[in-house]
């Protein structure tokens, strides 16, 4: 039910916890087609042997990027708790990560007490040139029978580039329960160009990753009412939309895969780092307005072999502040 009251409004689903530093200030192409592959940031082949001159040329050629773009990741930073807050070494190794990208949506925040969003994100502001704002949602799980289910997202950003336009929320699912664990909305404005747009992040349940995954149209329709009509729609997140909880021709028959959407990450991609199985579980979906603004350079950050940092590696994706035409260099 809508809160009456007089007070500063503050939709639905945005965490108290994290209000303060959500708005803290600081520095907050080609398409590939399905088929084609991402670029690596350091190549790790299935046995995890690593090759020295691959990793320093990919790496070099990965997180080059011109003034004009942005970057924007999405970690499934696996059991996100004090106990991995506070090991020096596998925090700091997540901290790196973060400040290779311009904004991170982070799933799997596991921290009842709402502690480890904020204490992250100074951590991350410790070192670099950048200095990072957080969103943090409420924990995830509303309805009664997904209690079981609940976590927090975050969405870490270089406020110099970014802000926020209007309070991000949780997905409303109170009406037909599509998601144990409901998508967190934002809107986003760049302060280079003129670049408003929505990002949504979500962590599906395995064992109803196709259902769910189906129900982010329904999450696009609703960000889009929501958020002024915004057209620009970026969502990505932990699908678990691969190997045996979903399969390709399974996901071909849902309107997220239609013809009003762009999936950047293929099929056959490896975002796990599960010796056993490659699956591309971790996804970009744009809608074609904003796929607009996407430089079809996307890569997977295989910057880790250990599992006790994440069982995913992060994903990312690139897009311009403003589509409009290069000049003609002369």
């Amino acid at each position: 039910m809508r809160d009456t009251r007089k007070k500063e409004a503050i939709p639905e689903g945005v965490a108290s916890l994290c209000i303060i530093s959500t708005y803290d200030a600081g520095k907050t192409g080609k398409t590939y087609s399905m088929r084609q592959k991402p670029i690596m940031s350091g190549y790790i082949s299935k046995s995890f042997h690593v090759v020295t001159l691959l990793l320093l040329f990919f790496s070099i050629h990965a997180f080059s990027q011109s003034s004009n773009t942005f970057r924007i990741c999405t970690f499934n930073i696996q059991n996100f708790g004090k106990t991995k807050l506070n090991d020096t070494a596998r925090v700091n190794k997540l901290a790196t990560i973060i400040r290779k990208y311009d904004i991170v949506a982070v799933q799997e925040i596991s921290d009842v007490s709402g502690v480890v969003p904020g204490a992250f994100r100074n951590i991350v502001n410790k070192t670099g040139r950048k200095s990072y704002a957080v969103a943090c949602s409420e924990r995830t799980g509303r309805q009664p029978d997904d209690r079981t289910s609940q976590e927090q997202y975050a969405f870490y950003y270089d406020s110099t580039l970014f802000s926020l336009v209007k309070a991000p929320m949780l997905f409303n699912d109170s009406a037909f329960d599509y998601f144990a664990r409901e998508p967190y909305v934002a809107r986003f404005k760049s302060k280079t160009g003129n670049f408003t747009f929505v990002l949504v992040t979500i962590h599906t349940t395995p064992a109803r990753a196709v259902s769910e995954t189906a129900s982010l149209d329904e999450v696009v329709s609703w960000a889009a009412m929501k958020y002024d009509r915004e057209t620009e729609i970026i969502v990505c997140g932990d699908f678990n939309a691969s190997c045996s909880y979903a399969s390709p021709a399974e996901l071909d028959k849902l309107s997220i895969r239609g013809s009003n959407y762009y999936w950047v990450v293929p099929d056959d991609t490896k975002t796990n780092l599960s010796e056993k199985s490659d699956c591309a579980y971790d996804r970009f979906v744009l809608t074609q307005t904003a796929k607009s603004h996407f430089t079809g350079q996307w890569g997977v950050d295989a910057c880790f072999t250990s599992k006790a940092i994440s069982d995913h590696w992060p994903v990312w994706a690139e897009f311009k502040f403003d589509c409009a035409p290069p000049t003609e260099e002369r």
